[in-house]
């Protein structure tokens, strides 16, 4: 499958996941269900992607023009990247890759939180 089509599936996978959690899904970490795991993964990745968001926003908004477009291009193309790398593979490694994909989307959103830290 085209990994524009898995990164597109991937993201329609966590938006309704995470339209399903504000109706009241929740994580259950000794869970074997995969929506209850499935859900665990969206919370940690959606608790830190807030807290990139409220940096970026805040790091932003002190900048010169100049900066702003250096600072909103570097994370445009780490967006790109996050989608190319982060992508599951449900005909290789079976619809558990959806695990992997938003595990490999929280590292890098991590990452990036530090890297903002120190910008």
């Amino acid at each position: 499958m085209n990994k524009k089509i898995q990164t597109y599936i991937l993201t329609i996978f966590i938006s309704s996941c995470a339209f399903a959690d504000k109706v009241g899904s929740v994580c259950i970490p000794d869970s074997t269900v995969f929506n209850d795991i499935l859900n665990c993964y969206l919370a940690d990745y959606k608790k830190n992607d807030k807290i990139l968001n409220a940096l970026y926003q805040k790091k932003i908004s002190n900048l010169s023009k100049g900066n702003k477009e250096k600072l909103r291009e570097s994370q445009r193309d780490w967006i790109k990247e996050k989608e190319a790398v982060c992508v599951a593979d449900e005909n290789e490694y079976g619809r558990e890759s959806h695990f992997e994909a938003i595990k490999c989307q929280t590292e890098m959103t991590k990452e990036r939180i530090y890297f903002l830290k120190k910008y």
